[in-house]
């Protein structure tokens, strides 16, 4: 599996994860934009067909990442690529000096929320009735970033 920068090439496949992936997916063009963002990153996952995906921002100023998404198509879940590119994010949050990294996740992922967990997250609030498509609860959970 190799993990780089998405470009405009990917965005039908990452299109096509996050449909699968998400009730109230991204447009495509939220994707289009974050490729010219300075701050944002998107990265993909390659198996050799794109995997999974990745955008967070990396905040250099203030010292935090915050990963918006990860997503893994269907026919590779439970392989790895979610971790690989959780991993990967937070590697090149560090070597951008990053001390801290956030996220917001459905209090009912929990395949997500284990991810996050292995990965060093734990839960530091509870966004009450955030997701607007049912009314679920949000979960922000940090990471202290070790050099």
């Amino acid at each position: 599996m190799m993990i780089e920068p998405a470009t405009h090439v990917d965005l039908d496949a990452i299109d096509e994860i996050e449909r699968h992936s998400f009730p109230q997916p991204w447009p495509r063009s939220a994707f289009e934009a974050e490729l010219t963002r300075a701050i944002a990153r998107l990265d993909v996952a390659r198996r050799p067909a794109v995997a999974g995906f990745c955008n967070y921002w990396i905040v250099a100023d203030a010292g935090e990442v915050h990963i918006h998404t990860i997503a893994t198509h269907p026919d590779h879940r439970r392989l790895g690529v979610g971790a690989a590119l959780l991993g990967h994010a937070l590697a090149q949050a560090r070597a951008a000096r990053a001390t801290i990294a956030t996220l917001e996740v459905r209090r009912g992922n929990a395949p997500a929320i284990a991810l996050y967990e292995r990965g060093g997250f734990r839960t530091v609030h509870v966004r009450a009735r955030y997701y607007q498509d049912n009314g679920e609860d949000a979960l922000v959970m940090l990471s202290e970033l070790t050099p």
